[in-house]
């Protein structure tokens, strides 16, 4: 089957069962560009794993309209789903050349502060440490060095050796 035949809608209606998912995600992935449409309308579905898997897609293959579109999951009802958006959101190690329309650090911050889950807490703690050199990260990393978790505050105080490195606190 070559990738013309390929229903990338398709593929995002596959991943509501749980046999089908991965391979749906690679196939999209595998697709690139070409099934981004699909992708932000998958980003919207009313199956959580859908727009979990969706999100995931997005940090493999993106555009600057399939980012900005991840923005209103950083407030999914699901964890996963908001966990994902985080990520996607604010990597770019495997994206190429895309540059993100969204001032991500903001909705990062508000993550590391506000989300219920500490896994979700805790990915917005390492984007911010890792991904950017934003000094309004920094107080915020400070902060998370006196969080009662301590991955949380292993990350933050990461985060911070690393803004040192570069010049910044």
């Amino acid at each position: 089957m070559t990738s013309s035949t390929i229903d990338p809608f398709a593929l995002i209606d596959s991943m509501t069962a749980p046999d089908t998912r991965f391979s749906a995600y690679q196939a999209l992935v595998d697709l690139g560009e070409d099934a981004l449409p699909a992708v932000r309308r998958g980003l919207q579905h009313d199956d959580w794993q859908v727009r979990k898997w969706s999100a995931m897609v997005l940090d493999q293959v993106a555009d600057a309209e399939s980012l900005a579109a991840l923005v209103p999951l950083l407030r999914d009802p699901k964890a996963d789903v908001r966990l994902w958006a985080v990520h996607s959101l604010a990597c770019d190690h495997c994206k190429d050349d895309v540059a993100c329309p969204v001032d991500a650090v903001p909705h990062l911050i508000e993550r590391t502060e506000v989300d219920e889950s500490i896994r979700v807490r805790r990915m917005a703690a390492i984007m911010l440490g890792t991904d950017y050199a934003d000094p309004r990260a920094i107080p915020t990393l400070r902060r998370l060095t006196k969080d009662p978790d301590g991955k949380l505050r292993r990350h933050a105080a990461r985060g911070l050796a690393r803004y040192a490195e570069l010049g910044l606190t």
